[in-house]
């Protein structure tokens, strides 16, 4: 099996990849984001990429010179492609395939930027990997234990780090469901993985079992609000077989429901009244009640 590569000019590519940032807006600086926390991984050369999400989800990007460029992720096929606009993942390819053309520094740094260097590689912040456990504490709450290591592209360092992460995340695990919190008396190992453990009371939070049904076509259609017993709270207005079911959730656990349908809303645009029309594809089941519930939300073509 070969492979041919396109040759890119340092010029044509300092255009394309200004003229891909502005159209960009904030989905620019998501894409730096989720590439440092590997939440997005980039494959391919120019000008065809694979880039998949933090769930597994693959998508097909392709860029030419001109500043262009197209995916097949439902939030570009659905939402701003008519508006002139890209999504993360086309974002996330332009920075990957272009930036290391570029001779001069990009517009990127803290407001999502990357910045290349003499010899062609672009500089980015050191990739972090996260690992987290929920630890349920004397049957009243619970505490979740968070360890962060840095990448280093060592594969040897980084599997020694890796193994430390977990050995330390099981330590604070172990630790936390005795005391209610991770003792600061637990050593940490000062080196290159830059290793570092936090706790945040959580609410304990009922786990559903995996759901054994097959994903069916549904429509979000829109965000809104209504009272409840806590106060008003926001809601997906999801359209299942001609049936309306209703997902509550706080803004960000809304994003992450309309990320794992393919659309990407982030937790800061979202407010009620957006009218959205987005299909994508729903696990349902019941509740105790009867009601039809969502148990996952996939892109449309799990179908």
């Amino acid at each position: 099996m070969s492979f041919a590569t396109q040759a890119v000019d340092p010029q044509s590519a300092s255009l394309a990849l200004t003229l891909l940032q502005s159209k960009a807006g904030n989905r620019w600086a998501r894409a730096v984001e989720e590439m440092k926390t590997n939440r997005l991984h980039v494959s391919g050369d120019f000008p065809e990429f694979i880039v998949t999400n933090k769930s597994g989800v693959a998508y097909k990007v392709r860029l030419d010179l001109h500043g262009t460029g197209s995916c097949t992720c439902p939030d570009f096929q659905v939402r701003i492609a008519q508006e002139g606009r890209i999504c993360k993942h086309i974002a996330a390819a332009a920075i990957t395939a272009l930036a290391p053309q570029v001779g001069a520094s990009s517009p990127v740094n803290g407001n999502g930027s990357v910045r290349a260097n003499g010899n062609g590689s672009a500089d980015v912040a050191p990739l972090i990997f996260r690992i987290r456990r929920s630890v349920q504490t004397d049957g009243k709450a619970a505490v979740q234990v968070e360890v962060q290591a840095r990448v280093t592209n060592d594969e040897a360092q980084d599997r020694e780090t890796a193994s430390y992460a977990y050995e330390l995340l099981e330590r604070l695990a172990s630790q936390a469901a005795k005391n209610g919190a991770p003792s600061d008396n637990i050593a940490r190992r000062e080196s290159d993985s830059q290793s570092a453990a936090t706790a945040t009371p959580i609410k304990p939070r009922r786990i559903a079992a995996a759901s054994k049904t097959s994903p069916v076509p549904a429509v979000i259609t829109k965000i809104d609000r209504m009272k409840t017993r806590q106060g008003e709270s926001l809601f997906l207005k999801v359209d299942v077989n001609g049936e309306t079911v209703r997902v509550f959730g706080r803004p960000e656990e809304l994003a992450e429901r309309l990320e794992a349908s393919g659309y990407d809303i982030p937790a800061s645009e979202i407010e009620a009244g957006m009218e959205l029309h987005l299909p994508c594809s729903v696990k349902v089941g019941q509740n105790n009640g009867g009601y039809k519930t969502i148990e996952e939300f996939l892109p449309e073509a799990a179908a």
